[in-house]
């Protein structure tokens, strides 16, 4: 379905918010929140080729939102979604490094096998002693703004399914602007489990068989 499309279905559903009570306008800027928040929700926009980084030597940290355009998360499932030199980095926190070496943030630069994330930024291990090899990245990524005729989540085809989410986020929004309470609520619980069930579903589509190798 195209916005238009949506609007339609989400009036006929709700006959009772009539464009005199909720103007078109109004609907539209609600679309376009409820866009990012369904794509940010499920994780359904993924950088399918990841983002080459180039690195200098000594750097243990990247902005990620300055080299990834749209940049929302690293897709770490079900994979490392961080190599460099093309082997795979290990997912870590600042926790669990401070378990394994308490002086782990002196250590000399080489060739870092872990990575975190704080915010926008992603930080190695150790600096890297080499600026030779490349970080690739692969992200979840913001939609576009959604601010035209034209069907939701960037026009993918394989989102095309899951439009009605947009039918029940505009009726959780509507329903909470008009006062009514309680059916906001209830309106808001149905668009959130339909939110989990989609991620589900598109969470399928980048799965398979996974093989553990233990690390030499």
């Amino acid at each position: 379905m195209i916005r238009s499309e949506i609007i339609d279905q989400f009036r006929r559903e709700n006959p009772e918010i009539t464009s005199r009570v909720l103007t078109d306008d109004s609907l539209y800027a609600m679309c376009k929140l409820g866009d990012k928040n369904f794509c940010a929700i499920t994780r359904c926009i993924v950088d399918q080729d990841g983002t080459t980084i180039s690195t200098s030597e000594n750097d243990q940290y990247f902005d990620l939102e300055a080299e990834i355009d749209n940049f929302y998360d690293i897709d770490d499932w079900p994979g490392s979604g961080v190599l460099y030199n093309n082997k795979a980095l290990t997912k870590t926190t600042m926790g669990e490094l401070d378990m394994e070496s308490p002086t782990w943030r002196d250590w000399d630069s080489g060739t870092p096998k872990k990575w975190y994330r704080r915010g926008k930024y992603l930080y190695l291990d150790k600096p890297i002693d080499s600026a030779a090899d490349d970080l690739i990245i692969y992200a979840v990524l913001i939609s576009d703004d959604w601010d035209s005729d034209v069907a939701p989540y960037n026009q993918l085809g394989h989102l095309e399914p899951y439009h009605e989410a947009m039918v029940l986020y505009l009726t959780k929004r509507a329903k909470a602007k008009i006062g009514k309470g309680d059916e906001a609520k209830n309106a808001n619980t149905e668009y959130l489990d339909y939110c989990r069930w989609a991620k589900t579903q598109i969470g399928g589509n980048k799965s398979g068989s996974i093989f553990f190798r233990k690390r030499i």
